[in-house]
């Protein structure tokens, strides 16, 4: 087949094996899966870089993984003892492309039953992604929630695996949203294998955020995860201080925010899993994490110029669910005669700020201006 005629379904590695096996019996896909890998990986052995192909197809030439860019093969080599080829999918119907081993190419194939010779059945197509370097770094199992924030089974080992799976690339990201251009506008960063391994060209200047607070700046691989639908964004309202109160200086009060679509009280540890896992939502669709409070002195109530976020009078992270839809903490010491801001951070449960599934919404956060003397 003349490789701009290729199909090809692709998903991408970040391992030089991964598991060949599936818990179980086969599913219905794998057969058809397995001969479709074989079919590819033999039109494969045709292609040159010389071979024309049609722009945003990839393939395999030789060892090294192609991508068609302007009409000609780009080619990106593999890593050592590691060669490029078509795989079967083992949680989905269809291919993926990936730099992997031969024994690994083989050992899949192999598992599905399909045999070379046979006919091919159709294979299904998806986006197409671009292999990163090989690791042998196994992150630690997990077993997080995948819909509704309930604990989620998983038998293919999806969360423990090094494969990128098909089904999650997100072929959007590849478009930088700027074809037309529009003026004012910034052309968006892109990328066709989800952006894992974004930090990895930022390691000699910011190191992984690897759930601590690095002060000096650090690079995050983890994904944002789980977002609600538009009727369930976070709200609040300081109810005290309210905005415009004055208080006595130096005497203790209560603050307290009512709140609406925040499962409240959920937190991490936050000097080792800062920012460690994806935003995750309860079984009503609602974000799962907490608030917290911050009072900032000003100088008047008028003040205009930014204040210094490092600086604060009061600072307190919520640990407790809401009460009728309020959260309140004790301030024991009140504050210093002077001006404040008390304003609420929400969180989700591994502390980054709550998520929004559209641009366009209210502040999911509150600020009360108020006095002390």
């Amino acid at each position: 087949m003349h490789s701009s005629t290729l199909i090809i379904t692709l998903a991408l590695a970040v391992a030089a094996s991964a598991r060949p096996a599936r818990f179980g019996r086969r599913a219905s896909f794998d057969l058809a899966n397995g001969q479709a890998a074989i079919t590819l990986n033999d039109q494969f052995k045709t292609l040159t870089a010389a071979s024309p192909c049609t722009e945003g197809q990839d393939a395999c030439v030789g060892t090294a993984f192609a991508q068609c860019v302007s009409g000609k093969f780009v080619l990106q080599p593999c890593a050592a003892t590691t060669v490029c080829a078509a795989l079967p999918n083992v949680n989905s119907a269809g291919t993926s492309i990936t730099c992997t081993t031969q024994a690994d190419v083989d050992a899949r194939i192999a598992a599905t039953g399909a045999t070379s010779g046979a006919t091919p059945p159709p294979a299904s197509t998806t986006a197409a992604a671009p292999p990163p370097a090989a690791t042998t770094a196994a992150p630690p199992a997990t077993n997080n929630a995948g819909s509704g924030g309930a604990a989620a089974s998983d038998p293919a080992g999806l969360q423990t695996s090094l494969t990128l799976d098909a089904s999650v690339i997100a072929s959007g990201f590849s478009d930088d949203g700027q074809n037309p251009a529009v003026a004012g506008q910034t052309a968006s960063q892109t990328s066709t294998n989800n952006y894992i391994n974004s930090c990895a060209l930022t390691l000699d200047k910011f190191p992984l955020t690897n759930g601590l607070q690095i002060t000096s700046g650090s690079c995050n691989p983890a994904p944002m995860g789980l977002i609600p639908s538009s009727d369930k964004i976070p709200s609040c309202k300081f109810s005290n201080p309210k905005n415009g109160d004055t208080i006595p200086a130096n005497v203790a009060f209560n603050a307290t925010l009512n709140i609406l679509n925040l499962s409240a009280g959920l937190f991490t540890n936050a000097q080792k899993t800062y920012y460690a896992a994806p935003q995750d939502l309860d079984d009503n669709g609602i974000i799962k994490g907490h608030s917290h409070f911050v009072i900032e002195p000003l100088t008047s109530l008028d003040q205009t110029t930014p204040n210094d976020p490092r600086k604060f009078t009061f600072f307190k992270g919520i640990d407790t669910a809401a009460v009728n839809g309020a959260l309140s903490v004790t301030v024991a010491n009140g504050v210093p005669a002077g001006f404040y801001r008390i304003c609420s951070i929400n969180s989700s449960t591994n502390h980054q700020p709550v998520l929004a599934p559209i641009a366009q919404h209210g502040s999911m956060d509150d600020c009360s201006y108020f006095t002390a003397k």
